[in-house]
């Protein structure tokens, strides 16, 4: 393999690591043939020709395949015999994203909050409790992928206009504008203007509105174990399946807070599908019609349970 082969190669494997990371809340070693499928839908939906799908598809196919050698060189810190099956193994390009919630062949259906469950995450955060609420009750209400929450900067938040501008280097679309609603005025005043951001050592420093004592901003680590104690705390979370690598996936994770919004606004008629793609900064109407599917089973669901529309 050349050396401008092998960079590509390596370029797209972080692409897809990322991707897993923010759109499927999982780690390198827990992907499957159902996150890959997606991924490509993904960017296909973002322009990718069929060549460039098929290079990315190939890179993380080699990449896979290399991970138990890198881990018996000591190259990569898990136990050779605990790396996945490679996930290209099992991928169908006859796949889309719709007959995938058709299928649910990992069991890996969207998981999301009512808007009661949300309430009482965000009414079960740990200490520090406003601080908490606030990056909770943020993230639900825009929407915003956890990397785009954590590099919230001061300068991006108009308090005015209740707006948060998502600048393209931490959007996978561009840049774009999120909203917030009035009732998250008096927690964004308390933590801004009421000495409690200033108070956290080296804020002043900080451009971020998350800042922590460790860093300039929040983690991404720090968010999945704020949200992870306050599901287990307000006895929301339980294990959802058992992925083909052994590991367990639970029903709240930090990503949950972005599928809620979008299935709840559907739900309650706020944003249409094609409003809901942009404000999520989806590339492919694809991807967010997949929580419009769910909508509309809630709907059935409840019809078939009440019992339809009254006759006379």
């Amino acid at each position: 393999m050349s050396e401008r082969t092998a960079t590509s190669y390596l370029r797209n494997a972080r692409y897809f690591i990322e991707w897993l990371a923010e759109e499927r809340d999982k780690q390198l070693l827990e992907a499957e043939t159902s996150d890959l499928r997606v991924y490509l839908q993904d960017c296909r939906g973002s322009g990718d020709k069929d060549k460039t799908l098929v290079t990315r598809r190939s890179a993380i196919s080699r990449f896979y395949a290399e991970l138990p050698k890198m881990a018996e060189d000591g190259k990569l810190p898990v136990d050779a015999s605990a790396c996945p099956e490679n996930p290209e193994e099992g991928y169908d390009a006859t796949w889309t994203v719709k007959s995938s919630h058709k299928e649910q062949e990992s069991g890996e259906a969207i998981q999301y909050l009512k808007p009661a469950e949300v309430k009482q995450l965000w009414q079960h955060v740990p200490a520090p409790k406003l601080r908490n609420k606030l990056l909770i009750r943020l993230g639900y209400q825009t929407g915003m992928r956890v990397s785009e929450l954590i590099s919230i900067k001061l300068q991006h938040v108009d308090r005015e206009e209740r707006e948060i501008r998502v600048p393209a280097v931490t959007s996978k679309s561009g840049s774009r504008t999120v909203a917030y609603k009035p009732s998250l005025d008096s927690l964004l005043r308390r933590w801004m203007d009421g000495g409690l951001r200033d108070a956290v050592p080296h804020a002043a420093e900080s451009e971020y509105l998350f800042p922590t004592v460790e860093s300039e901003h929040i983690s991404r680590e720090s968010v999945r174990r704020i949200v992870r104690e306050a599901a287990d705390s307000a006895e929301l979370n339980h294990d959802i399946y058992t992925d083909k690598s052994g590991n367990t996936r639970t029903k709240v994770s930090p990503h949950i807070l972005r599928h809620s919004m979008a299935v709840n606004s559907l739900k309650a008629g706020t944003l249409n599908v094609r409003e809901l793609q942009e404000f999520l900064g989806h590339h492919s109407l694809d991807v967010t019609e997949a929580y419009l599917k769910i909508a509309s089973d809630d709907a059935i669901a409840a019809y078939k349970e009440r019992g339809g529309p009254p006759e006379g």
